[in-house]
Formats: structure tokens, sequence, C-alpha cells
């Protein structure tokens, strides 16, 4: 059994060197040598954990997404009727992603920290998990019977994941000329109206 006060293991220390290099520097400038630097480790101990610096930096933003999974799942799961949860993943969507430039950087193409390759794997990923929790939390609406029985979890997934991230962007960025609470409550009516069994 390890002990609470045990050193990091290795990947653990070089993935957390490098989020201190990505978030200082950006995907271009920070480099491997930085990193192992960072991390009191070499090259070789790296390229044990990781193939490549875009391997490493996948792993940064799975970690720091899986922080924001924490949130958006405890969301999700609060009390309330599916469509008001859905609008609280919203609003702890827009808290962390505002707080967060590294994870953000990817979805709004902020190619001062990455951009290319690495910034679309990163997406993907990221759309591939918040899609996943807000197709459960249909699921689980249709099995209670707040959601509509017709309403397909995956397709709903993917537009609500769209519409959702929008007003985020536009909340996180001030550029949608409505504050975000009020755009958020216009989003659960719409929302909440339009997948809401029975009568709304």
């Amino acid at each position: 059994m390890t002990s609470p006060h045990a050193a990091p293991a290795p990947r653990d220390r070089l993935v957390a060197a490098a989020e201190q290099q990505f978030r200082r520097f950006g995907y271009r400038r920070a480099t491997v040598d930085d990193i192992t630097k960072q991390a009191g480790t070499g090259k070789g101990s790296l390229y044990l954990h990781f193939d490549s610096k875009e391997s490493v930096y996948l792993a940064v933003i799975e970690a720091s997404l899986e922080r924001f999974v924490e949130r958006a799942t405890a969301a999700l799961h609060a009390e309330g009727t599916v469509p008001r949860r859905l609008t609280a993943l919203v609003g702890a969507t827009a808290e962390h992603y505002g707080a967060d430039e590294l994870l953000r950087a990817s979805l709004l193409g902020e190619s001062h920290l990455v951009d290319g390759r690495p910034a679309q794997l990163a997406a993907d990923i990221q759309r591939g998990r918040i899609r996943g929790l807000l197709a459960d939390i249909l699921e689980e609406g249709r099995a209670d019977g707040s959601v509509r029985a017709d309403v397909d979890s995956d397709t709903t997934a993917a537009v609500l994941f769209e519409m959702g991230w929008g007003v985020v962007r536009a909340g996180i960025e001030g550029s949608g000329g409505v504050p975000l609470d009020v755009t958020l409550a216009a989003l659960n009516d719409i929302v909440g109206r339009g997948i809401r069994a029975g009568r709304g």
C-alpha cells in the first residue's frame, strides 16, 4: 500500500510539469527538455510513458478535463429536473472553462497556446466526454419519464453540446450582448420545453 505522503509517480510528475510548461509557454514553445527538467526526470523517463510531446499534451488535457468532469457530474446529478440540471452543467462549464485557459484553448482555437492537430485531438476528447455525460442524463430522464421517450439521447447530446458551448463561449468572451445568467435562463426554457415529457 502506498503511503499518502509518497512522492508522485514519474508519469504524474511529468504530467504536472508539462501542464506548468504548456500553461506558461504554450504548446509550441514548451519543449521536452523543459518538461523533463521541471519534473526532475530525464528524456528516457518521458518516452517510457509517452511517445511524443503531443501525447504528453493530451494527457495534460485529459487530467484537466477529469477535474471538470467531476464538477459536471455533480451538476448533472443534483436535485431538480433534467432541463434544470443541464442548465446547471452549462453554468459549471462557463465557470470552469472561464478559469482554465489551457483546457479552453483547443475549443476556442486560442493559437497562442495550441493549434493544429493537438488542438483538434484535445477538442475531440472534450466533446466526446461531455456528450457522453449529456447522453447519460438524457437517458436517465427518459427512464424516469421526465424526458420525451422519442428523444434520441446521442443526437440530442451532440446538439445540446454545441448549443451549450456556444452560450458558454459567448459568456466567456463577453460577445453575446446578453448577460450569461439571462442566456442560461432562456436556454433552460427552450431546452426544457423541447425535451420535457407531457405538457411544459
